[in-house]
């Protein structure tokens, strides 16, 4: 059983590895309060990036130490609530922790591991994740078998990967669908940017019937055009 060790949040920092970016305000207080009344339920994990040094500043001649500053691995949520109540009262300034030894490849993919099992897992930052994965040399049958999903949804989640920040702002509000969002983020940066522009600078939700029929009219798809209809092509032969 891994030793549980509390440690000053004031030694403790995010770490820019981390694919996930996006936390709920909102969840996170609520958060802090089941955490206030239940206590810290599972203890974040971090690890030691530097120990605590002591020098001699050259100037004034005084003996300077440096705080020891631990990243974390796991739990950045929880991290974030317990942070919230740490700055109404002293009884939080310690936070309980499992300290392990990691390079910078194990502890990434444990963040990654992390994300990729939550319920709520953002479908961008998902995207984000998987490509990261593939990108380290993993195979996308490894990745599928990994976390129980199909080889085509880690296909289709990495395509969300092409879209334009404010599509993927549009994608988060639920104002697009997830499939829709594949088929815009095939493409080009300026048909993506007229899409948003049309549909009211993104304020306004579109189906994926809507999506289609947007990229219908960009590639003028024959058959959907209004002048291929039957009845008009029956009334322009001669009699």
């Amino acid at each position: 059983m891994a030793q549980i060790e509390k440690i000053p949040v004031m030694y403790i920092h995010t770490s820019p590895m981390n694919p996930r970016k996006t936390f709920d305000e909102a969840k996170i207080e609520e958060l802090a309060q089941n955490i206030e009344e239940q206590g810290l339920l599972q203890p974040i994990t971090v690890r030691k990036i530097s120990d605590e040094e002591t020098h001699i500043d050259e100037e004034t001649g005084e003996v300077v130490s440096v705080e020891p500053r631990y990243e974390i691995v796991c739990g950045e949520r929880r991290f974030r609530a317990w942070n919230m109540l740490a700055k109404k009262s002293d009884k939080y300034n310690e936070i309980p922790c499992i300290v392990r030894e990691m390079t910078d490849e194990q502890a990434f993919d444990a963040m990654i591991t992390e994300n990729l099992q939550r319920q709520d897992v953002d479908p961008v930052e998902e995207a984000i994740a998987f490509s990261l994965l593939l990108e380290n040399g993993n195979a996308v049958e490894d990745i599928a078998v990994r976390f129980g999903k199909s080889i085509r949804f880690i296909q289709d989640r990495v395509k969300l990967k092409g879209l334009i920040p404010e599509l993927i702002d549009m994608l988060r509000q639920e104002l697009i669908p997830i499939s829709g969002a594949m088929l815009l983020a095939k493409l080009d940066i300026d048909a993506q940017k007229e899409f948003y522009n049309e549909n009211v600078n993104g304020e306004s939700a579109a189906s994926i019937s809507d999506i289609k029929e947007y990229i219908d009219d960009l590639f003028c798809v024959i058959d959907k055009a209004q002048f291929f209809s039957e009845d008009n092509f029956s009334d322009s032969i001669p009699s």
